[in-house]
């Protein structure tokens, strides 16, 4: 693995799973490219001053007419590849998967990250 300061701050939150009381500096390289990559997934392009590019705008593409699951994959994958170099000789593995919702009428988007021992799971819509 490359030598990366990847101290960052604890953005953790109660009802977080992994949620520790009291952290205010993130030091394990895992933890902290969760961090980044829920950022990333939560984050819509243009909403962090001097980043314009950072964010996966995951609402607006499941919103978008029929995306593939794996051109929504590329999208975040670029962002990971992008906004995460600690994650560079890591194995992980993404996936996206669109599914129907007849009841509301509309579609939701389920995205799961592995990483070491984690798995992030989001669901989108």
């Amino acid at each position: 693995m490359s030598n990366f300061n990847f101290t960052d701050f604890y953005i953790g939150y109660p009802g977080h799973p992994f949620f520790r009381d009291l952290g205010l500096v993130e030091d394990d390289v895992i933890r902290v490219i969760i961090q980044k990559y829920e950022m990333i997934l939560f984050t819509n392009k243009g909403d962090v001053f001097g980043e314009p590019d950072l964010g996966a705008n995951l609402e607006e593409l499941l919103f978008e007419t029929r995306l593939s699951n794996e051109y929504i994959e590329g999208v975040i994958k670029v962002q990971i590849e992008t906004y995460i170099p600690e994650i560079a000789n890591i194995n992980y593995t993404l996936s996206v998967t669109i599914y129907d919702d007849p009841e509301r009428f509309q579609e939701y988007m389920e995205v799961i990250f592995n990483i070491k021992d984690y798995e992030v799971f989001a669901v989108i819509g």
